[in-house]
């Protein structure tokens, strides 16, 4: 008979899997050393197991857990006002579930109020009594039985709850909004000054407890800022909180609004990445030409269709020492091959760095395109599109030939977003050609289905291990899962 694995061997392999709640649910049934050792990793963040939340008889497993974690302080307190619960529920748990949790955020206590309230005994109190009261006693019982590493800041002030200042000191994650009351922030701000993530969302107003909680961080280093829809945002007291944190922010996605002024990014001088998805007209964006962000490593612009092209291309001018990839989305296009070829040139000036790049097609930049693509041999992936759209051209048989001859060996991802039909001839010479490299892998838009029949060729050298993956793909490459550890930034 095998021995068994050691518990701290079998930690380290599970650990592997803290961010598959499907895996570690199924790896608990199979005994009891492996229950042991995955309860603590699946109950750090048992609010991502669909296992854990789906509806059960009477209430969900998490709930019925929660709900035998209380104290017998607590659960007195519900009895009296009209919330009761079984028996069974009762009995104490078998593990210090509680204990394990470090992540939490008020969706979760919606969901264990509106069971526990939704499920008790009919009760003359107002339900709004009830459930504020239940929403209470769980914030009570996180903060004086655990440490969180992630909060979503709830509307109720955690820094009275006895246990806060332990509960919350080592803190470093926070989502929240400009629209909760500054005091919630003024509370946490006395203990939480270790957050190196923050999310806001909505992100539309200043807020002076959060400019506070901001200057108190020691070293934030990851920003997410997020306007509400369809909203020209600005936040101005905010962005000069910001700057507090220029020496140690290395992360920053802003989406909807540009809620702080562009001037304000160029005080960041460590940001390794920024990302930009941005929905509305910003007035002041001709600022952002001249930013200059020395260490700028990664620039995805997701999204803008209101910013001149010309303006990033100066951007990217000013970025260009260090830069490894830029990609790009729905923007506002260039406007000829005079723009092209400028975007190019610029980008040879990075081509001892790049990584990834979005190019656009134009065929009287075939030359300067073919010496960047020589003189990059970091080259990983190649994004190319049209400001054009020609759908039944055949041009696509010319961007096969220049890949197959100036495309670097480490080239592993090709996106073409462009609807340009091909030849299955000059398809497979492509593949043929690149049996020696790297396995490479192939995303096309989903309309060159109905223009290419190239099925055949691309099994058989999915089989002969020349393709590493193919798909069909809309506009963006973020929702590919074979590429997600693009998008993951371990900041």
């Amino acid at each position: 008979m095998t021995p068994p694995l050691p518990a701290d061997c079998l930690d380290g392999i599970l650990q592997h899997l803290h961010d598959d709640a499907g895996s570690l649910y199924s790896c608990m049934l199979v005994n009891r050393l492996w229950c042991k050792s995955v309860v603590p990793i699946l109950w750090s963040n048992p609010w991502q197991s669909r296992q854990l939340l789906i509806d059960s008889t009477p209430r969900p497993f998490i709930v019925r857990t929660l709900l035998s974690c209380l104290s017998e302080e607590s659960k007195q307190i519900f009895k009296k006002n009209g919330i009761e619960f079984s028996t069974q529920i009762s009995r104490y748990p078998l593990f210090d579930y509680i204990g394990y949790c470090q992540y939490l955020s008020p969706s979760i206590i919606d969901i264990v109020k509106r069971e526990t309230v939704g499920n008790s005994n009919e009760s003359d109190l107002p339900r709004a009594y009830r459930e504020t009261l239940v929403e209470q006693e769980f914030y009570k019982m996180f903060m004086s039985r655990t440490y969180l590493k992630s909060l979503v800041l709830p509307k109720i002030p955690l820094s009275y709850c006895p246990g806060a200042n332990v509960c919350l000191e080592k803190l470093r994650e926070l989502k929240c909004h400009t629209d909760r009351s500054p005091e919630l922030y003024y509370g946490l701000a006395q203990i939480s000054r270790n957050i190196l993530r923050l999310n806001i969302y909505p992100c539309d107003e200043d807020n002076e407890g959060l400019i506070a909680l901001i200057k108190l961080q020691n070293g934030l280093q990851s920003l997410v800022l997020k306007s509400s829809e369809n909203l020209v945002s600005e936040c101005p007291r905010m962005g000069f909180a910001l700057k507090t944190q220029a020496h140690s922010l290395k992360y920053i996605k802003i989406r909807k609004s540009l809620c702080i002024s562009p001037t304000i990014l160029s005080s960041f001088v460590n940001l390794r990445i920024l990302q930009l998805d941005l929905t509305t007209r910003i007035h002041n964006m001709e600022q952002f030409a001249n930013i200059y962000l020395p260490k700028l490593e990664i620039l995805d612009i997701f999204r803008d269709e209101n910013t001149p092209f010309s303006i990033y291309i100066r951007f990217i001018e000013n970025v260009s020492q260090r830069i490894q990839r830029i990609y790009w989305e729905s923007i506002s296009l260039p406007t000829n091959s005079l723009e092209i070829r400028k975007y190019l040139q610029v980008l040879s000036l990075s081509s001892a760095t790049l990584k990834f790049i979005t190019i656009w097609w134009d065929e009287d930049c075939m030359d300067i395109l073919y010496h960047l693509l020589i003189s990059c041999p970091k080259l990983e992936a190649i994004r190319i599109c049209c400001p054009i759209e020609e759908e039944l051209s055949n041009k696509g048989n010319k961007i096969f030939e220049i890949l197959k001859k100036a495309a670097p060996r480490n080239l592993s991802i090709l996106n073409l977003h462009i609807k340009w039909a091909y030849s299955d001839i000059v398809l497979q010479d492509f593949l043929e050609s690149w049996r020696d490299k790297n396995q490479i892998s192939l995303y096309l838009p989903y309309e060159i289905k109905l223009l290419v029949n190239c099925d055949v060729i691309i099994r058989r050298y999915r089989e002969e291990g020349v393709l590493k993956d193919f798909q069909y793909v809309e506009d963006t490459l973020y929702n590919v899962y074979s590429l997600r550890d693009l998008w993951n930034h371990n900041i």
